[in-house]
């Protein structure tokens, strides 16, 4: 198996990777096909569990954040967008400056909305204060911001990466019985790929000491795992992850059942650039040797979209 460096260090010599910032990479050639194909790939296995496909909005709400305590729990990746001012003499510095790109950057207005951390956020906006009947399924595949500051490593830990989710709400049993499917799924997919992944039990890097504790309930209850795929180095790649977040969104965000008790939820995660780089880790950068993304596909079975 090789090593991230050496997959990311043979990319980029070929030409069909690189950065434009840390954490920001383009692809290009086999690589983006590749990509794209594992897109495919992920976006099939979701779409044996619904085919609900939403398009999310590409920000949100700081309310929405903060709604969800994930100021509490995760503000060391918050990325936020904002814009220059619309000010003529802030906009006449920035045109007549020598250095135009330095002067915008201090020329910013507060942001007035944040870059998405996750797709599931924006489910739970969109339901807000709705009674879900039986059950709600979605999926989505979206860019999401984490910056994780000297962590940052071109396909495994990007600024910005894309991120397959499929999210459910409704009762306890149906919740945790979706999240079991999925890893399931997830394991059999790997499997058909040829990836070496296993499954563990995971929790949150919170970070306010006011949260810690949820990590501790987190991996307790056994509420987030994690399909790895072991490194030669030692460490681990996460590929998907299976979180029950149980019925912490539904009372933040006032989602309930017929019954008027808050609705439970569950994510299962594919990170679609980890999913590139455990296959090249595995397969090897010559694309003859890449598993057929097709076959794969029909080898972990698709059931019955509900």
């Amino acid at each position: 198996m090789l090593l991230p460096e050496q997959v990311i260090q043979e990319l980029v010599t070929r030409g069909e990777l690189w950065e434009s910032a840390p954490g920001l990479c383009g692809m290009r050639g086999s690589l983006a096909a590749l990509r794209a194909d594992v897109s495919t790939t992920l976006r099939d296995l979701a779409m044996t569990e619904t085919r609900d496909e939403w398009q999310m909005p590409q920000g949100v709400a700081f309310q929405t954040l903060e709604t969800a305590e994930y100021f509490e729990s995760f503000p060391q990746w918050l990325t936020a967008a904002a814009h220059l001012s619309g000010d003529e003499q802030s906009l006449a510095r920035v045109a007549r400056s020598s250095s135009p790109g330095d002067v915008a950057r201090r020329s910013l207005e507060p942001a007035s909305a944040a870059l998405p951390p996750a797709v599931c956020y924006h489910t739970y906006a969109a339901l807000r204060e709705t009674c879900v009947e039986d059950s709600v399924m979605m999926t989505a595949e979206e860019t999401c911001w984490r910056h994780e500051g000297v962590r940052m490593s071109p396909l495994e830990r990007g600024w910005a990466f894309t991120m397959r989710e499929v999210v459910f709400l409704g009762g306890s049993f149906e919740t945790e019985d979706f999240r079991q499917r999925g890893i399931e799924r997830a394991s059999e997919l790997a499997d058909s790929l040829g990836l070496r992944a296993r499954v563990a039990v995971a929790s949150d890097p919170f970070f306010a000491p006011t949260s810690r504790g949820k990590a501790i309930l987190q991996r307790v209850k056994s509420l987030k795992h994690e399909l790895l795929v072991d490194c030669d180095d030692g460490h681990s790649l996460a590929i998907a992850s299976f979180n029950n977040h149980e019925r912490f969104f539904g009372e933040a965000f006032d989602i309930t059942l017929p019954t008027g008790a808050p609705a439970c939820t569950a994510c299962v995660a594919f990170g679609v650039e980890r999913w590139v780089l455990a296959i090249l880790m595995t397969h090897g950068i010559d694309e003859d040797a890449w598993p057929i993304m097709s076959s794969a596909t029909a080898a972990h079975g698709a059931g019955a979209a509900r």
